[in-house]
């Protein structure tokens, strides 16, 4: 049994920081909230104060500087996990960046290659696959040696059009593919490398909702081969909430918010089965727990957030947004 607690920092305050901060100090088994890190170090004080944090910083050098802390749970927006990625991972820190990991290939292979030297993690924040229920399905579905033919997805939520928000700023990377759309390519790639199925480029349709919008408010993603793909994400449309598995004598129902997979009914030659959790906080303390453990335990690699899948979405977000057009939100010039 593990003993020893990882000491956790925060780089970034905003809102998914603190619900990343309220399940590591409610609900993890095997981390600790030791340090966070703002711009701001009133701003970090609030942050500390609130979730009874040992150690709070002004600036992201003095969170880098700091030698207690293990591992660094990076909640900036998208277009500064680069530079922070890099300046903890040079500090001999963990690194857990939020997701998506990083806007382009060139970035994830140099901070990876970066990680590596160090011997490091550097692991993107995709808590869905680290859900039991979810886990729970991969196995079945592995031991069953089960084939699956599709894979129907949605993540979409309206929100008013707001250029100063950062999910329709193209300067700070919004859009839907960047912002949501990472959820359903990466439950697309994880289960097709499940299954040894082939990764082929997507179709992809991009919508403006708002004409004068200069990011994608609609991204559709139709995958082909053995493995057919339908991905859908959106920042301006309320779309469907459940994902869709099926196979040959399979059908599988990922039910409301399948991103955070609490539900899921798996109906196989006939028979049907449940896979149900009983989550204790926002499901943020699984992926925190495997994070931990992969520390305490030395891994250079997570077996579920695998760097494979990672890279993989990156590179199908980076180039369907260059041919779309939106090249200018891979990169902060």
């Amino acid at each position: 049994m593990m003993k020893r607690k990882v000491r956790w920092g925060i780089a970034g305050l905003g809102k998914i920081a603190h619900r990343f901060a309220q399940d590591l100090t409610s609900h993890a088994d095997h981390a600790e909230l030791y340090a966070v890190s703002a711009r701001c170090s009133e701003r970090a004080k609030v942050f500390a104060d609130r979730f009874s944090c040992e150690k709070c910083y002004g600036s992201y050098q003095e969170l880098a500087d700091d030698p207690v802390v293990d591992v660094v749970y990076i909640a900036s927006i998208h277009p500064f996990h680069r530079s922070m990625a890099e300046l903890f991972l040079s500090h001999g820190k963990h690194v857990v960046v939020e997701k998506p990991a990083f806007t382009n290939v060139a970035d994830w292979d140099a901070m990876y290659t970066l990680a590596s030297k160090k011997g490091l993690l550097l692991i993107e924040a995709m808590k869905s696959v680290t859900f039991p229920a979810y886990q729970a399905m991969r196995k079945f579905i592995s031991d069953n040696n089960i084939q699956i033919n599709s894979i129907t997805a949605a993540f979409g939520n309206w929100h008013k059009f707001d250029i100063e928000q950062p999910i329709f700023n193209p300067d700070l990377c919004g859009g839907a593919t960047l912002d949501v759309g990472v959820y359903g390519l990466w439950l697309y790639v994880d289960l097709c490398q499940l299954v040894n199925g082939k990764i082929l480029p997507p179709r992809v349709n991009f919508y403006v909702d708002n004409p004068e919008s200069r990011v994608d408010e609609l991204a559709e993603f139709k995958f082909p081969g053995d493995v057919l793909g339908n991905i859908s994400a959106s920042i301006t449309r309320n779309l469907e909430r459940k994902a869709i598995i099926n196979g040959p004598d399979l059908d599988i129902v990922i039910h409301d918010k399948w991103w955070n997979p609490k539900i899921i009914d798996i109906t196989y030659k006939g028979v049907k089965k449940q896979l149900t959790i009983d989550s204790k906080g926002g499901g943020f303390e699984y992926e925190i727990d495997h994070i931990s453990s992969l520390i305490i335990n030395n891994k250079a690699e997570s077996d579920i957030i695998n760097s494979a899948s990672t890279r993989k979405v990156i590179e199908i977000m980076e180039t369907c947004l260059i041919i779309g057009g939106f090249s200018h939100l891979l990169r902060l010039k």
